[in-house]
């Protein structure tokens, strides 16, 4: 293994000198890096990997350390493939690895958050880390961005594993304190003076996101440091309005014995967005109770689910401005083995002036279909998301531009009767395969009117199109009609209204 270190480490090397010019060159440079970048990632899985239960860290020897070293600061701060060199040190575990390893992230660390997660990621692996190596040196990762939250993550892992005797920031509580308080303030002008920092929402969400993961590994470490000298910063974090910045300080409260957390997780649980989080908080705290009954409720809980994920940044990235319970039932669902409780949520947004809202489901699965829902019975709408989610061997889709040639000799055929039927100018969209049948989605126009067509072999169901900015198209149509088959054959008897 340590002749392909060397092989390795001199590859890298040769990459070390003095940039070239002209485009040939630097796109050679970046070519050789991907390869490279490639192999030592190779390298560092097989490094962490385990030969009967025992790691495999002695492989780096000192030579080895020093040259991977001197070949991380010489690719320098542009190059792609140094984190994975970082990886290789801290999945090795030794001593000099992982104070090599400290020194280089404490003072040339990725630039790229996603690349020092990456670099950090092994050091959650071990069994039994030295942290004395890696502490009081990681601290220095505090005043970088794309570590600062990675080595606190850190911190508070070993010290809830026990891997340590005494957290590693306790001697610093009050410098996380101030840290905390700094970045609450920060927030606060945020809230109030957007405008201050960008014009750009994304560019404020952006702000926003990066603030917080570092703000909730700040009230972590407080809490399990235990100083409740500190308790003022997060008092003072409860008084902003963003919902998870409040979460996090109440938890942490809670947890140093301050009863002020308690009640705010309490409040906290009737806000919808909040709920899922403040109420799980409060059990692991053993004090659900101090919940309301209400709030503890399973639709109110599926309510808090919906609402937690469509704040979240890849949907729409804010809750709802109104969320209501349309329909509850506890029926049978593909994928399950036994009943499930399914609850259907209008949502609803406003800005200036305009409203958007759908229905959303809770349950066997948390989705909204883009299309819009509205005007459906629920017994469609639970059908739209069962044949949405629906995964099974004898079901199969093939869209029109892929059909084979029986495929398009079969449509030439069912094309003339669907003519022959009324149906004029229809298209074909996609061929399914359903438990043994073959079904046709297709395009068409009965008179005037055109719409979606759902051919099952014995009879077609007709759809005409919806109108508005979000109609049902071919997809959500034969969703639905795939959706009606399965409930039909999972719930042979009505379904039970859920709780």
């Amino acid at each position: 293994m340590e002749t392909t270190f060397d092989q390795v480490l001199r590859d890298l090397s040769a990459l070390a000198r003095p940039a070239r010019t002209g485009d040939d060159a630097r796109d050679a440079r970046v070519a050789d890096e991907t390869a490279l970048a490639d192999l030592v990632e190779a390298l560092a899985r097989d490094l962490h990997a385990s030969r009967g239960g025992a790691p495999r860290g002695a492989m780096l020897s000192g030579a080895v350390i020093k040259q991977v070293v001197s070949v991380y600061r010489a690719l320098g701060a542009h190059s792609r493939a140094r984190h994975h060199l970082l990886r290789l040190l801290a999945a090795s575990g030794e001593h000099d690895a992982l104070a090599a390893y400290a020194e280089l992230i404490a003072s040339e660390p990725p630039g790229d958050s996603s690349e020092a997660a990456l670099a950090f990621a092994p050091l959650f692996q071990h069994r039994a880390l030295a942290a004395e190596v890696l502490f009081p040196k990681l601290w220095e990762c505090l005043e970088r961005p794309a570590t600062a939250a990675l080595v606190l993550d850190l911190a508070n892992f070993l010290s809830r594993r026990g891997q340590v005797a005494v957290h590693p920031g306790a001697s610093r509580a009050r410098q996380l304190a101030a840290l905390l308080g700094g970045l609450v303030n920060r927030l606060a002008r945020l809230q109030e003076h957007p405008e201050e920092f960008s014009h750009s929402p994304s560019a404020l969400r952006t702000i926003v996101g990066e603030s917080m993961g570092l703000v909730v590994a700040l009230c972590d470490a407080l809490a399990l440091i235990g100083d409740t000298s500190v308790t003022g910063k997060l008092h003072q974090a409860l008084e902003l309005t963003h919902r998870r910045v409040r979460t996090e300080a109440a938890f942490a409260l809670a947890r140093l014995g301050d009863d002020a957390g308690v009640e705010a997780l309490a409040r906290m649980a009737a806000e919808p967005s909040a709920r899922s989080r403040a109420l799980a908080y409060l059990e692991e705290l053993g004090l659900a109770d101090r919940a309301s009954e209400a709030d503890r409720s399973p639709a109110a809980r599926a309510e808090g689910e919906l609402a937690a994920w469509l704040a979240q940044p890849t949907n729409f990235g804010l809750p709802p401005s109104a969320i209501e319970l349309i329909d509850a039932r506890r029926q049978r669902w593909p994928g399950y083995a036994e009943a499930v409780d399914c609850y259907l949520f209008r949502y609803e947004y406003a800005w200036r002036g305009r409203t958007q809202s759908n229905i959303a489901i809770v349950g066997p699965a948390l989705h909204a279909i883009a299309a819009d829902l509205a005007d459906l019975p629920p017994a469609d709408i639970y059908a739209a998301y069962a044949g949405w989610s629906a995964e099974h061997e004898e079901i199969d889709e093939t869209a029109a531009e892929a059909f084979t040639p029986s495929q398009q000799a079969a449509w030439r055929t069912l094309y003339a009767e669907l003519t022959d039927a009324g149906y004029d100018d229809p298209r074909p969209v996609k061929c399914a395969s359903f438990f043994g049948e073959t079904h046709w989605v297709a395009t068409a126009r009965r008179g005037e009117q055109p719409g979606v067509l759902v051919y099952d072999g014995t009879h077609a169901e007709w759809q005409p199109s919806g109108v508005g900015s979000r109609p049902l198209g071919p997809t959500e149509i034969y969703q639905i009609h795939k959706g009606r088959r399965l409930l039909r054959a999972f719930n042979s008897a009505p379904p039970r209204q859920a709780p």
